[in-house]
């Protein structure tokens, strides 16, 4: 694409975008309230995720009759069985390779890291690259659910409307967490799972205000998905109750177990993650090999093909195998096969980077523990039902690998149409969840976090932080690097600046510096030991010198940086700069993420805490006064202790105070002093007096005229 047709779309682009903020805005006039809007918006989120959920479904289904069609008659055919999941590998990681490497995985630990360090800004890219990629992945026989995907590109929505009219950081949050909530009740035709969902994981708290937003997409996904899909995501199991009372410690001991599986479950996703990433070869070809692994798997167990929810008729294998193990339809053995066969059919997919989910197999891997252990418990307690036991592990799983207990109880009561199970079900969730907790502190979501260093925090605690922006204390004239700096060049630099690190920018023709990247002394490091990837293959060491001195900042400078915005309050930048450890964090505009405009270092967050510490104070001592505001007849004085002032300098019980007046509250420094007698007035004490009759005049020629205020 040639540089005037790009900025002519870039233009378009924006023009839409500022036409949509003003469309917004009157919305907002018309409507009376910001939250109307939000809420206008929800519904939004929640129709084009239902939309789009729908489409993905409907493709995974056309790409599985369509590769799988026929393959009953040859029963089994080793080349279609082992070879489509192959070939699909290997198309899925072309695809996210070369254009969407967001769109690896299951997309829910991408989402969260959207959130936590670049304040929701998803690309849009992945809404499409992430339909395509998970439809092929699925279609084929990749083993993994479908619920990543869609929560990814629901948030991923969320986030696009979000930029498109100018929402802030917390409320672009609360239309991601709305566009999971529609993923998730979408893909299961579960509205209030979806909700949990949302609150549980993405959230990590039940946020008032985040409610209604939550709320209204996942109802409106779920229903335009059911409108378009039918009731085929709904099991329907038989009616199940609690039979003898001593069922409940079985239940609790069941929640034990799942533990095993579901904290299993996410270690051993990890551990194959590591092991495909020291593989000595191409992404794609990595996919492939885990689609290979997955085919290989199928000979034996074709119910490890795609979600497990419908899979292809190959090999005389159950077609419906989450639905025959919630009836109680299958023996012992082999759903003890079925929980290790998808239990590595998953890790292989997930590890190798394939784009499907991992929280669908959870379903069926704590449909297939539950399933076994009702056949065990049926030793103890003849009429215990198996089936029962399956509906428990399910949501006993879900709950210990994604520390979501009521995510995974209501799920299955969604799921299944029946609230019979309430106490057995919860039991085993509430189980599950804390022994999980207590034996592996990461869930399936924040694990690959924690492994590249990033803590997710989300939380709404009141901070003396959050009365501080970004803006107040940001550089907006920091010392900048040039992208065509040559390497010679930059060494002088940071030498004579004395900097570990700087903003690498290109100027435009209206002298807006662009943000490349941000270049550390450690790049530079880096950069006098090339590899062959960088500079090639030669022996020539003087050919190698001079390549390295014609390297420029731009070549060297890491470019997938964690930005912050001037609006967003200063203990963001402090989350984000100790999730990944760095010392500072380029300012951008919300609406051009590339336009820099200034940089926040360590030592302006000192200088932010003491401000915010000031404000605090100032707080602290206007809650005393109004504490006191009913006394009859009086009124408060501010005031501030002048150097020349008769106070300045002396005791409180040496200061000829107007008769009725009493001195509350002084505030030095940092310092927030209840006086004495013997406190000792100084010049620059904040003074905060309260008089019962008489003129403050007099008070103010005593220690001086009171302070502004704003």
């Amino acid at each position: 694409m040639s540089a005037p047709v790009a900025r002519r779309i870039a233009n378009a682009t924006a023009h839409g975008a500022t036409a949509l903020r003003r469309l917004v805005s009157a919305g907002a006039a018309r409507l009376g309230s910001r939250s109307a809007v939000l809420s206008a918006m929800a519904i939004v989120i929640g129709l084009a995720t239902g939309l789009l959920a729908a489409a993905l479904f409907l493709g995974i289904s056309w790409a599985r009759d369509t590769v799988f069609d026929g393959t009953a008659e040859f029963a089994p055919s080793v080349p279609i069985v082992v070879g489509v999941p192959t070939i699909g590998g290997l198309l899925v990681g072309l695809l996210v390779w070369r254009l969407v490497p967001e769109a690896r995985g299951s997309g829910i630990s991408q989402l969260m890291e959207a959130i936590a360090l670049r304040g929701g800004h998803v690309r849009g890219r992945v809404v499409g690259g992430k339909l395509a990629a998970s439809a092929v992945g699925l279609g084929t026989g990749g083993s993994g659910g479908r619920e990543g995907p869609v929560v990814q590109i629901g948030g991923a929505v969320g986030s696009l409307l979000g930029r498109a009219v100018d929402t802030d950081e917390d409320e672009t949050r609360s239309l991601i967490a709305a566009g999971a909530a529609g993923g998730i009740a979408a893909s299961f035709n579960a509205p209030i799972g979806g909700m949990l969902f949302a609150l549980e994981v993405i959230l990590g708290r039940f946020g008032i205000r985040h409610l209604q937003t939550v709320v209204l997409a996942a109802v409106v996904a779920s229903v335009t998905a059911r409108q378009i899909l039918g009731e085929q995501l709904i099991y329907r199991p038989p009616a199940y109750s609690l039979g003898e009372p001593q069922e409940l410690l079985l239940y609790g001991l069941l929640g034990l177990v799942a533990v095993i599986v579901g904290v299993g479950y996410v270690r051993a996703i990890a551990l194959s993650e590591r092991l495909a990433a020291q593989l000595p070869m191409a992404f794609p070809l990595r996919t492939a090999l885990g689609g290979l692994g997955v085919g290989l798997l199928a000979l034996a167990v074709p119910e490890v093909l795609g979600t497990g929810d419908r899979i292809p008729d190959v090999a005389g294998g159950l077609t419906e195998p989450v639905a025959a193990m919630f009836s109680g339809a299958v023996a012992p053995t082999m759903l003890l096969t079925l929980l290790a066969a998808k239990f590595v059919a998953t890790c292989l997919s997930l590890g190798t980077g394939n784009a499907v989910g991992s929280f669908g197999p959870l379903l069926f891997l704590g449909a297939a523990l539950g399933g076994a252990f009702g056949h065990g418990a049926q030793v103890l307690i003849p009429t215990a039902e198996p089936g029962a036991f399956a509906l428990a592990g399910t949501a006993a799983v879900i709950a210990a690998a994604s520390r979501a207990p009521l995510t995974g109880a209501l799920l299955v009561f969604e799921l299944t149409g029946s609230y019979d199970l309430v106490l057995p079900i919860i039991l085993a969730a509430g189980v599950a969840t804390v022994l999980g907790d207590r034996v592996f502190g990461p869930s399936l979501y924040t694990e690959p976090l924690r492994r590249r260093g990033i803590t997710y925090e989300v939380g709404e605690d009141v901070d003396v932080l959050q009365t501080v922006t970004v803006r107040e204390v940001m550089n907006t004239d920091p010392d900048i690097v040039t992208a065509d700096t040559q390497l010679p060049d930059l060494r002088e630099w940071f030498r004579d600046t004395r900097h570990h690190g700087a903003p690498v920018v290109t100027v435009d023709d209206s002298g807006t510096h662009r943000l490349v990247g941000v270049v550390t002394l450690t790049d530079i490091a880096g950069a006098d030991e090339p590899g062959p990837g960088r500079l090639g293959d030669t022996g020539d060491i003087f050919s190698m010198s001079s390549r390295i001195r014609e390297l420029t900042a731009a070549d060297i400078c890491t470019r997938d940086i964690v930005t912050v915005t001037p609006e967003a309050p200063i203990y963001r930048a402090v989350q984000r700069m100790a999730a990944l450890d760095v010392g500072r964090l380029p300012v951008v505009d919300r609406r051009d993420p590339e336009r820099l405009l200034g940089l926040v270092r360590r030592a302006d967050i000192v200088r932010a805490y003491r401000q915010a510490l000031q404000r605090s104070l100032g707080e602290s001592q206007r809650r005393q006064r109004s504490r006191l505001r009913d006394l009859a007849g009086a009124r408060f004085s501010e005031l501030v202790v002048a150097p020349d002032s008769s106070a300045a300098g002396r005791r409180v019980s040496e200061v000829d105070w107007p008769a009725g007046t009493v001195l509350t509250s002084v505030r030095r420094g940092d310092e927030l002093i209840v006086p004495n007698g013997d406190t000792v007035l100084e010049a620059g004490d904040e003074l905060v007096a309260l008089q019962r009759s008489g003129s403050t005049a007099e008070l103010w020629r005593l220690v001086g005229p009171p302070p502004d205020r704003p």
